[in-house]
C-alpha cells in the first residue's frame, strides 16, 4: 500500500484494498468529477506538486497519477 492509494482510498471512500493502478473514472463509480477534482487537491497538499489543469484532466486514474508524480520526483 502506498502512500498514494492510501489517500485516494480516503477521498473515495473505500478501502485501500479496492485501489490500483487503474483505479480512476472509468473504472470506479465512487471516482466523479467532483472526486476528481478533490483527489488532485489532495494530491497537491500531501505531495507538494503543482498540478496544471491540463495535468489534472490527463490524469484519470491512480497509476496516471504515480507517473505524475514519479515525473516531479515524488515517490508514491
Amino acid at each position: 500500500m502506498s502512500s498514494l492509494d492510501q489517500l485516494v482510498a480516503e477521498v473515495l471512500g473505500v478501502a485501500v484494498e479496492e485501489i490500483n493502478d487503474e483505479t480512476g473514472a472509468a473504472t470506479s463509480g465512487d471516482w466523479t468529477s467532483l472526486r476528481h477534482v478533490q483527489i488532485i487537491a489532495a494530491v497537491r497538499r500531501e505531495f507538494g506538486v503543482g498540478i496544471t489543469p491540463r495535468q489534472a484532466r490527463s490524469c484519470q486514474s491512480v497509476g496516471d497519477l504515480r507517473k505524475l508524480l514519479a515525473e516531479e520526483g515524488r515517490s508514491a
